[in-house]
Formats: C-alpha cells, structure tokens, sequence
C-alpha cells in the first residue's frame, strides 16, 4: 500500500539538535564556556566570541537532499520523498516544504532506497520493539544466503587528533571523519560484525576451509569493501 507524507508524520517528528543527541568533541585547555557552540547535534568552539574555526566536510552522505523511498514493516510503502541520512546522528530526515523532519520511530522502518543504495533498521529484522539494543541503519551491499552491509560512522574531530591531516601543532580546525565498519548475515540468523579473518569463518556455517583457502588464495582483506563482496559471492556460489 503506498502512504502519502501525511500519513508518515505519524512516525517523524521535527529534527531539533537535542541534549540527548550531543556528542562531544574533545576542547584544547583554555576554552571558555561562552565561545561554546553546538553545530549538528555536536559541540564545537571558538577562541573568541568574534570568531569561528572551520569546519571540514559533511555529517551528511549526502549534503543535499535527494529522491528515495520508505517502506515500513507493515508493508506500506511512502510516495516519493526528499531525503538525506545523517550519518554523525545516525538520522534519516525528510524536506517538507521548509521543514526537516526525521524518523522517530525507525523501528518501523523496513528498507528506505535512497538513489541507489538501500537502507534497513536494526539488522537483527525480527523485531518493531523500541526499546532492544540496536545497531542503527545499514546499507545493504549484497542480499543472498550471506548478505553484506555497510555500518556507516562519521565523528567529528578537532586539531590533531585528526590522522591524515596536518602534524605537529595540528591544522587547528575541525573534520569530519568517516569510520566504517561492515556487517554478514546468514539468512535466517543473526548479524555479525566482519572483525577480520578469523571472525568472518567461525560465523559462516558451511564450507569454512573452501573459504580459508579462497581468503589466502585470493590474498582478501576483509576491511576492504571489493575483497569483501568478491568473499561473499565466493560463500553464495559454493
């Protein structure tokens, strides 16, 4: 059944940057309190009230909001929507007219197709309750007897503590850093995080030395996105 944006708002709600949604960033000695200031749901600073430090990159996948598409567990599925996903809060918000909403209710949520990834909620799927510990959202890479999905974490840092950037006394400014990690399923189970080699074949069912040999043949690296579907396509066909 397709549902209208009207019908949605039973699940979204107004997207405010919260208390409960603050994720603090590690202050240089010195700061003042008053040159505090949140930015997307996280605390950021100036040295004084006049000015501001750059801030690197997105908390977005995407900045802009872009068609996609909302199915919920019930089966209904929403009329085309402008959408973005909000990696840093782990929040999908929705453009309605000048507003931003977002999902409060994402256990509801089955799949949400975004361009041409797709999206669920709590990888473990058996269950609508709240209150469950839960992952978040996962982008799924590959579906089949093992499927494959993407766990998408960015965080902002400051100075320093940013690898890859600057050195020594640091660029002084902010980044956002992206930190991924991937998920399997086996069909019918539960979801397991890909640690490394060893943690990927004590989870799989079947066919564990075919899949030892294929990794060492292959030289696959289980944190590299193509070895890791080329793994899991190997696991599918045998």
């Amino acid at each position: 059944m397709k549902f209208s944006l009207s019908l949605l708002l039973l699940i979204v709600t107004t997207f405010l940057s919260s208390a409960q949604d603050l994720k603090d960033v590690q202050l240089p000695s010195g700061t003042l309190v008053r040159n505090t200031k949140v930015i997307d749901g996280v605390t950021t600073h100036t040295y004084s009230s006049g000015s501001s430090i750059p801030i690197n990159g997105t908390p977005f996948l995407d900045q802009s909001f872009t068609p996609g598409i909302i199915e919920l567990k019930n089966g209904d599925i929403s009329d085309e929507l402008l959408l973005r996903y909000n990696v840093v809060l782990d929040q999908f918000q929705i453009k309605n007219n000048n507003d931003t909403l977002t999902i409060n209710k994402p256990y509801q949520v089955k799949l949400i197709q975004l361009q041409d990834k797709e999206f669920i909620y709590d990888p473990r799927f058996s269950t609508t309750e709240e209150s469950i510990r839960r992952n978040g959202y996962l982008q799924l890479i590959l579906d089949g007897e093992l499927s494959l999905f993407l766990k998408r974490n960015k965080k902002m840092v400051y100075d320093s503590f940013v690898s890859n950037y600057g050195g020594g006394g640091g660029t002084k400014e902010y980044y956002y850093v992206e930190r991924n990690s991937f998920f399997c399923r086996i069909e019918g189970g539960a979801p397991f995080i890909v640690k490394n080699k060893k943690s990927f074949i004590k989870n799989i069912p079947r066919n564990q030395e075919d899949v030892k040999a294929f990794i060492k043949s292959n030289k696959i690296n289980v944190k590299e996105k193509s070895d890791l579907i080329k793994l899991v396509n190997y696991y599918n066909s045998i």
